[in-house]
């Protein structure tokens, strides 16, 4: 499976520790990496940076250059790409841009499968890459676009309430580990039996707040104890930091064992689209 990072905190914050540590883990996810973050109005095109490349992150010069640098921002999503299936290009690796009809430009990333895609099948043609990934954004934004054009207001609560209901029927016997941002705050799911989702939040002498969600613990035994399970079966939103908000728990929990019998009888890999 893929790999996830995302950082929220009240002032920038450097983030190349983690992302060092992230990045070494494309030992076992060789098959892409990915970065974003946010600078500016959630609405204009030029304040999302996303750079991604179709090959294991410990061999990229590109990454090297890049963390050779400080990276600080307020918001900051990575990602290491486990293939199961589709191939190893840019358009499959995570994060994806998607826009809504405000002009929001919104950033995702996904690390699970979808077994039912009856919600999500029809995306093919809107979408540039072969991931099920991709599909799963395009289909949320288009719940999102729907709502507005019914009369929901484009504000944050709305935002919230239409992506957990969205999330939800995503949910039923799919698993739905996903981070993403819309440029003001940062939301987190996770659905699974197994703890495959951590955070941890601090207080940092010049960033303030911060909150990091990884797919593994990192830090190494220093920090081992601060970091705790992302509660399952339920959207949260950070801001700068801090939790603002999280809805009621759905009851699709997704068992670990499925993909375990699945492995176990040989199911081929092009049956695991991520």
């Amino acid at each position: 499976m893929c790999e996830l990072f995302a950082i929220s905190s009240e002032h920038p914050y450097r983030a190349n520790r983690y992302l060092e540590e992230f990045y070494s883990h494309s030992e076992k996810h060789p098959h892409g990496w990915g970065i974003s973050w946010r600078h500016g109005s959630p609405f204009d095109e030029q304040a999302v940076t996303i750079i991604r490349e179709p090959k294991r992150a410990l061999d990229s010069e590109r990454l090297r250059d890049l963390l050779a640098s400080p990276i600080e921002h307020h918001e900051l999503m990575a990602h290491i790409r486990y293939s199961t299936g589709t191939k190893m290009v840019e358009s499959n690796c995570h994060p994806f841009l998607e826009v809504d009809i405000t002009g929001r430009q919104w950033t995702m990333e996904h690390n699970g499968i979808l077994f039912n895609e009856r919600l999500t099948s029809t995306y093919d043609a809107a979408t540039e890459g072969d991931t099920d990934s991709e599909r799963m954004a395009a289909f949320l934004l288009d719940v999102t676009d729907e709502a507005f054009i019914r009369g929901a207001k484009p504000d944050f609560d709305s935002r919230f309430a239409v992506l957990a209901g969205a999330i939800v029927q995503l949910a039923n016997r799919n698993r739905v580990n996903v981070i993403l941002n819309d440029g003001e705050y940062t939301y987190v799911h996770t659905n699974t039996s197994r703890c495959t989702l951590h955070w941890r939040t601090f207080q940092d002498e010049k960033s303030g707040q911060v909150t990091v969600v990884s797919t593994q613990p990192l830090g190494g035994e220093a920090e081992a104890d601060e970091w705790k399970p992302v509660p399952p079966n339920r959207l949260i939103a950070l801001r700068r930091g801090k939790l603002v908000r999280t809805s009621a728990p759905h009851g699709y929990r997704f068992c670990e064992t499925i993909l375990d019998l699945q492995r176990a009888m040989g199911v081929p890999p092009e049956d695991f689209v991520a």
